[in-house]
């Protein structure tokens, strides 16, 4: 049974992610779908490291690199000095990066309504207190873009 219900969640998991990928405003915006993935994510956690970025993505440290050094050549992000690691850069959006990023946040909203529209308020509720401990469980085990000390 858990295993069935993890496969399931999956599969939902990644159709969205297809489906995002899919996105006419990636066109407009001229981003790919991780550059753009990549620029939401720094926009929910301002300040985020590149590692953190990696290991919240499942991609290798290279490819992070490379995308935000493109998103930094666009003027679409900033780096800055790490406020507690020497080590890391914090990650910020420019302006220009907040617009795009409020954009695609627009989109992927509309994408997230038509998902939804099948599944009532109580279920929804239902399904956000679930996700939530599941989400808390992967923080803890540093699985997850955190939004502080990243």
């Amino acid at each position: 049974m858990d295993d069935e219900l993890l496969d399931l969640f999956g599969a939902v998991s990644n159709a969205f992610h297809v489906r995002l990928q899919g996105l006419a405003v990636l066109d407009e915006l001229r981003l790919a779908p991780f550059q753009a993935r990549t620029l939401s994510l720094i926009a929910r956690y301002p300040g985020c490291s590149q590692q953190a970025l990696s290991t919240s993505t499942g991609r290798d440290k290279a490819q992070v690199a490379r995308t935000i050094k493109e998103l930094e050549t666009r003027g679409l992000i900033t780096r800055q000095a790490h406020p507690r690691d020497w080590r890391a850069q914090s990650l910020s959006v420019t302006p220009e990066g907040k617009q795009a990023s409020k954009l695609l946040l627009r989109h992927r909203a509309q994408a997230g309504v038509e998902v939804l529209q099948d599944v009532s308020l109580k279920e929804r509720e239902v399904l956000r207190r679930v996700l939530s401990k599941m989400r808390a469980r992967l923080a803890a085990s540093g699985s997850l873009l955190a939004t502080q000390d990243s």
